[in-house]
C-alpha cells in the first residue's frame, strides 16, 4: 500500500496528527451501560507491560501467546484489589488492527466497572484514545487506506442492511482497488504524454491520441462516472428517507405505524383526533433506514390544537420523500379526505401511496369500494388519480407486504439493487472534480493541443484521487474525517 501520504512532514502532511503517535492509548470501545460484556482496547508498545501491570491470569503458569484468550481477574495494582472477572486477550504487531502491540479485556459492561477498569489502565502507562484514534493509526501505519477508514465509520453508524452492506465492500478494498484501477490508468497515460513530450522522435514507442483517449474515456471517464451515479443511487441508504403517514381522523395511521414499526409507538383508539403530533418509528425499507412519521389526522374544520398539528404537517412536508395517504376503505369520502387531497396537491413532486386500510371491517367487495373511491379521486386530482395503491387492515397486519413493495419501488425506483460499493458525499465530489480535469485533458487532445496541458491535467487528478486514498490528503482532511469517529474506535 503506497506510504507517500503518510511520512510527509510540517511542509505539507499530517505531522500534527502524528505527533502523539508514539503514546500508547485506551479506551472504552463498547457502549457503556447494562450490558454482558464491555470492552476496553490498549494499543501501544507499552500495552503488554499494562496487561502484566493489572491483569491476574487464573492459571499462574500463563505466557499469554499472542491471540489467545486467557481468564482472569483485573486488578488494582496499586492495592493489588481484584475489580472484575474478564477475559484478555493479547495481539502482538503487527498481525492487529493498528499494526502496534493491542490488549483487548472482555469485563462486564456496567459503568462503574469498566470506567474504573480504563482508569486503571491509564494510571499504569496509557492516555486516553482520541476520537478515532485506533483507525488512524491503522491508516498511518498502512493497515488501511483513506477508503477503508470512511467505510469503517459507515459501519459504526449504518442504521439498516444496505449502508452496512456497502460499508463491509468498502472495508474489504472493494471501492479502493477501483480507483486504484483508475489511477494506473491516469499513470499509463501521464507516462505515455512524458515521454511524447521528451523524446518526440521516438514515434514508435509513442501511444496514438487515438489510444490515450480510448484508455481515458474507457478506463477513466466511465468508472468514474459510474461510480457518481452510484452515490446518487445510494442517498437514501446513506441518508434514510422521511415517509409520511396522513389521512382523515381515524383512518389508521397510529394502527399503521404500530402494525410497520412492529411495536406500540402511537396510541390507538376509537376516538377521532388522539395524535395531535407527529410520532416516529424507524424501520428497514429495502436495506435503507426509514423514518415513518404519524401527523394530526387532517379535518376540514380541525380545532385549534389539531390546527396547530397540520401546520406542523407542512412545515415538515418539504423533507419528506414519500406521502402514505390513508382513507377507510369502510367508508365513503368526506370532506376531510377532500382536505388531505388539496394538502398533498401542494406538493407535486412527493410521490404518493393510496393505503386503503379497514378492509376487515367490510365483508365483500372490496375492489369495487376501491375503484369507486378511485374514481372520485380521479376527478378531483389528476397527479393523485395515478398513484400506486394497496389494500390492507393494519389491525390485522394483513397487506404489509404489499404496502412495503410499494414503498420500497417508491423510494428507490428501477434502481432498487445496490451497487457492491459506492462513494460517500466527500469522495464524490472528489471524483467530480477528478472527472472534469479528465475531461479536460481529453477535449486538449482531441482538439490537438499541447500535450504538455494535457498531462498537467491527468496530474491535478491523479493529485484528486490521491484525498481519496489519503495519499494526498492534508493535515485538515484527515482531522475532519478521523474527529467524526466515536471514542474507542
Amino acid at each position: 500500500m503506497p506510504e507517500t501520504g503518510r511520512d510527509r512532514d510540517e511542509s505539507g502532511g499530517i505531522k500534527k496528527i502524528k505527533l502523539r503517535e508514539e503514546d500508547t492509548i485506551a479506551a472504552i470501545s463498547t457502549p457503556v451501560g447494562p450490558g454482558g460484556i464491555g470492552i476496553v482496547r490498549i494499543s501501544g508498545s507499552d500495552s503488554f507491560a499494562i496487561l502484566n501491570r493489572i491483569f491476574l491470569p487464573s492459571k499462574s503458569f500463563c505466557t499469554f501467546d499472542s491471540h489467545h484468550l486467557y481468564h482472569g481477574f483485573v486488578i488494582d495494582p496499586g492495592t493489588g484489589q481484584e475489580i472484575d472477572e474478564a477475559l484478555c486477550v493479547y495481539m502482538k504487531a503487527p498481525r492487529t488492527y493498528t499494526r502496534e502491540d493491542v490488549v483487548e479485556i472482555q469485563c462486564h459492561a456496567g459503568y462503574a466497572v469498566i470506567t474504573r477498569i480504563l482508569d486503571i489502565c491509564i494510571a499504569s502507562g496509557a492516555r486516553h484514545a482520541e476520537p478515532g484514534e485506533f483507525t488512524m493509526r491503522a491508516f498511518l501505519n498502512g493497515r488501511i487506506d483513506l477508503v477503508q477508514a470512511e467505510a469503517v465509520l459507515d459501519l459504526a453508524g449504518a442504521e439498516a442492511t444496505g449502508l452496512a452492506s456497502m460499508g463491509i465492500s468498502a472495508v474489504q478494498g472493494r471501492l479502493s482497488e477501483r480507483i486504484g484501477q483508475i489511477k494506473d490508468a491516469l499513470v499509463a497515460s501521464l507516462a505515455a504524454m512524458e515521454v511524447a513530450i521528451d523524446y518526440p522522435e521516438e514515434d514508435s514507442e509513442i501511444l496514438k491520441d487515438a489510444e490515450l483517449e480510448a484508455i481515458l474515456e474507457t478506463q477513466v471517464i466511465q468508472p468514474l462516472e459510474t461510480m457518481v451515479n452510484d452515490y446518487n443511487r445510494t442517498r437514501i441508504h446513506r441518508f434514510g428517507a422521511n415517509v409520511m403517514l396522513t389521512g382523515r381522523p381515524n383512518a389508521g395511521k397510529s394502527s399503521l405505524l404500530n402494525a410497520l414499526s412492529c411495536e406500540d409507538r402511537a396510541i390507538v383508539t376509537d376516538i377521532p383526533g388522539t395524535t395531535r403530533d407527529v410520532v416516529e418509528a424507524r424501520i428497514d425499507i429495502g436495506g435503507a433506514a426509514v423514518t415513518l412519521m404519524d401527523t394530526a389526522g387532517v379535518r376540514d374544520r380541525p380545532d385549534p390544537i389539531e390546527e396547530m398539528g397540520i401546520r406542523r404537517i407542512r412545515e415538515i412536508a418539504p423533507d419528506v420523500q414519500l406521502f402514505l395517504w390513508l382513507i377507510d376503505i369502510s367508508r365513503d369520502l368526506e370532506s376531510a379526505d377532500m382536505a388531505v387531497m388539496e394538502m398533498l396537491e401542494d406538493f407535486r413532486q412527493k410521490p404518493v401511496i393510496i393505503v386503503f386500510n379497514k378492509v376487515d371491517l367490510l365483508e365483500g367487495g372490496t375492489q369495487e369500494q376501491a375503484e369507486k373511491i378511485l374514481g372520485q379521486i380521479g376527478d378531483k386530482s389528476r397527479r393523485l388519480s395515478g398513484s400506486p395503491y394497496c389494500m390492507l387492515s393494519a389491525v390485522e397486519g394483513k397487506g404489509l407486504e404489499a404496502l412495503q413493495t410499494l414503498m420500497k419501488d417508491a423510494l428507490f425506483g428501477q434502481e432498487a439493487t445496490l451497487p457492491d460499493v459506492a462513494p460517500n458525499l466527500r469522495q464524490k465530489e472528489i471524483m467530480e472534480k477528478t472527472l472534469a480535469m479528465v475531461r479536460q485533458a481529453l477535449e486538449g487532445l482531441r482538439q490537438g493541443l499541447s500535450s504538455e496541458m494535457s498531462a498537467l491535467d491527468i496530474r491535478q487528478a491523479l493529485d484528486y484521487l490521491g484525498n481519496i486514498t489519503g495519499e494526498t490528503a492534508t493535515d485538515d482532511i484527515m482531522e475532519q474525517i478521523f474527529s467524526r469517529f466515536c471514542l474507542g474506535k
